[in-house]
């Protein structure tokens, strides 16, 4: 699997994941990493990462991971939970593959800040779709 080029693909064509600052930074079999540096466009009223954008980037993080056995993945449901907040600068979210069958892929994300500290995390329900074609600008992300 050409993990450089599906990470490149999905930085370049993922137009969602470019819009809010998030990159894909780390993906090896059945694990991701997206992270993002933080603005206040990221920010709710009160100068905290906004629920969104944690949800946003657990999301990315388990789609990389299902992605990684070279198949296109779309999320089905997921169950979040809040744990702290960050006044941080940057985010690091990371998907693992829990379970893998023919259609369903269940993986794991875990929200971290730039200290390290534990902020969110939940499970994703993915549904495959399909093979992934590096060379579709919308099957690589």
């Amino acid at each position: 699997m050409d993990y450089q080029r599906i990470i490149a693909n999905t930085n370049r064509d993922n137009s969602f994941m470019r819009h809010n600052g998030i990159l894909l930074t780390q993906m090896e079999k059945d694990r991701a990493v997206v992270e993002a540096d933080l603005t206040e466009t990221n920010r709710n009223l009160y100068g905290a990462v906004h629920g969104g954008m944690f949800l946003t980037m657990a999301d990315c993080a388990s789609g990389g991971a299902a992605r990684s056995n070279g198949m296109r993945y779309v999320t089905v449901s997921n169950s979040f939970e809040f744990y702290s907040n960050s006044k941080g600068s940057h985010l690091i979210a990371e998907g693992k593959v829990k379970n893998r069958g023919k259609t369903i892929c269940v993986v794991e994300v875990e929200i971290k800040d730039d200290t390290g500290k534990l902020l969110c995390g939940g499970t994703f329900t993915m549904f495959c779709v399909g093979k992934l074609d590096l060379d579709s600008p919308t099957n690589g992300s």
